[in-house]
């Protein structure tokens, strides 16, 4: 039996490391990557976004720079799978443009629409903004 494939964004990823509203779900998701019943995927910029949001709590005081160390390398160590975003920056451009979202978003659509995968967000304007168009758009939570 092949696992479903499904992209994960920043905003799911961040609640894998960081106590969050709906880290409890996020963490589901994890579990069922875990025991093969899922493979997770998403582009090689999560990693810097996922960088940026535990640098920024680290800068708000909300976690020192130790506990920010820690909440990288957990994610580094439960990364999915990191897919190449170079060629789909022109469905990325596209898809942005046509739907009114960050160039970012973008590419998570992309990949998703250009590998048939489910897209699984915790970003409430994101879902708002294309589960309409897109029902493969899954919201966390």
């Amino acid at each position: 039996m092949t696992a479903a494939l499904a992209v994960v964004d920043a905003s799911v990823a961040v609640k894998w490391v960081l106590p969050e509203a709906h880290s409890d779900e996020a963490e589901e998701l994890a579990e069922l990557r875990n025991s093969g019943r899922i493979r997770l995927i998403a582009p090689r910029l999560i990693v810097v976004e996922v960088a940026s949001a535990v640098s920024k709590r680290c800068r708000r005081k909300q976690l020192t720079l130790s506990e920010g160390e820690e909440a990288f390398r957990l994610f580094e160590r439960g990364c999915p799978s990191l897919i190449d975003e170079m060629p789909h920056v022109r469905t990325a451009l596209r898809l942005s443009v046509e739907h009114q979202l960050n160039f970012w978003d973008g590419i998570y659509l992309a990949i998703a629409i250009e590998n048939r995968a489910d897209l699984v967000t915790a970003d409430a304007r994101l879902y708002k903004s294309i589960s309409r168009h897109y029902p493969f758009v899954r919201m966390l939570g």
